[in-house]
């Protein structure tokens, strides 16, 4: 009797540490996913913070010699406007770090002193005013704005670190507990294996991930509605990763994934096929509309470039319409649009050998 009381007890202190244990890994993974969140939101508004360093000074630059640009002080004032107070234009991350808001808020401050000088520069020329000290004094407010950025970052990185190491031991110590389950046990873990296996978002990026996309191919057996399908693949992404590091491609496929689901409408599926591969499914659509939309994701990508100082944005495409065949299904439209896409990186490269 009192064995068996003693064994009921040891049981309910294993289900107790079990549960406990599951708790504390539940709160980890929460902890890491919002850190992951943050991470993902921090590169941008760092690339942004970039942006408006080299962007300024250019403004600058046009304004001395007489050619003013109201849109680039526009484009700019969308930027300020994302970075402080989140989202906006360009759905940017209000970062919450003190340090970080205390450098922006004077930023943004000498930015709107430098449009009232830059007014100043088109009224009376710019010998007649302080636009040139003002905007070096502009430019290294941007770079330690920016350095603040990165410190912010590079903390949520150690604080996910922290958690990853948490996450091992928690994942270690509930393994243990669980061999001493039973077979059940042991079957709802592999299930809940599998079912993580399925997690269909793209951290890196935030679209949906190739499981997503093979399971909507797999949907797919027919058209009710014209549609089209395009790939989207990155050009060169091998070359940033040998000469500029992993974390340069990595900044490299966030930034065109976000080009084009921001250049495509919602309606249309946006997803991630492969590590530099994308693709769209567009529904409801005319060959002049999924052309208008290529051109779109096109332009988005020139204007990243002409803003941007960093990395070179270039990329290959091909699409292939459901119109084009009597009877089809995404497969076939998937493998044509994927072979149009490499005929235009050869094109490509054959023109830059040219």
């Amino acid at each position: 009797m009192k064995a068996e009381q003693r064994k009921n007890r040891n049981r309910m202190i294993e289900r107790f540490i079990q549960g406990l244990l599951m708790i504390v890994l539940i709160v980890l993974t929460i902890f890491m996913m919002i850190d992951v969140n943050k991470i993902q939101g921090n590169a941008r508004v760092i690339n942004y913070a970039g942006i408006i360093r080299g962007a300024t000074q250019r403004e600058i630059k046009l304004e001395i010699s007489g050619n003013a640009n109201n849109s680039l002080i526009r484009y700019l004032d969308d930027i300020f406007d994302g970075l402080m107070h989140g989202g906006g234009k360009y759905q940017l991350t209000k970062i919450d770090d003190q340090k970080y808001q205390n450098k922006l808020a004077k930023l943004n401050k000498a930015w709107v002193s430098l449009k009232e000088e830059i007014q100043k520069v088109r009224e009376n020329g710019y010998e007649n005013t302080n636009i040139i000290n003002m905007s070096e004094d502009y430019f290294y407010l941007a770079d330690e704005t920016v350095t603040a950025a990165e410190n912010y970052s590079q903390h949520c990185a150690s604080q996910l670190n922290s958690i990853e190491k948490g996450l091992i031991v928690t994942s270690t110590l509930i393994v243990c507990v669980i061999i001493r389950e039973t077979i059940l046990a042991i079957v709802l873990m592999k299930r809940n294996k599998e079912l993580n296996k399925l997690a269909y978002i793209d951290l890196h990026t935030g679209l949906p991930n190739r499981s997503r996309v093979e399971e909507l191919v797999g949907e797919y057996n027919h058209f009710d509605q014209p549609s089209a399908m395009i790939v989207f693949d990155l050009n060169d992404l091998k070359e940033v990763n040998d000469s500029l590091g992993h974390v340069a491609g990595d900044t490299l496929i966030m930034n065109f994934a976000d080009i084009i689901r921001t250049s495509i409408p919602d309606k249309h599926f946006v997803g991630r096929y492969g590590g530099d591969e994308f693709i769209a499914l567009l529904t409801n659509v005319t060959k002049d509309e999924v052309e208008e939309i290529i051109t779109s994701v096109q332009n988005e990508a020139k204007r990243y470039n002409e803003f941007s100082k960093q990395i070179h944005l270039d990329f290959a495409y091909g699409y292939d319409l459901s119109t084009s065949y009597q009877e089809a299904n995404l497969k076939v439209l998937l493998n044509q649009a994927d072979k149009n896409m490499y005929d235009c990186k050869t094109r490509m490269k054959q023109a830059r050998k040219g």
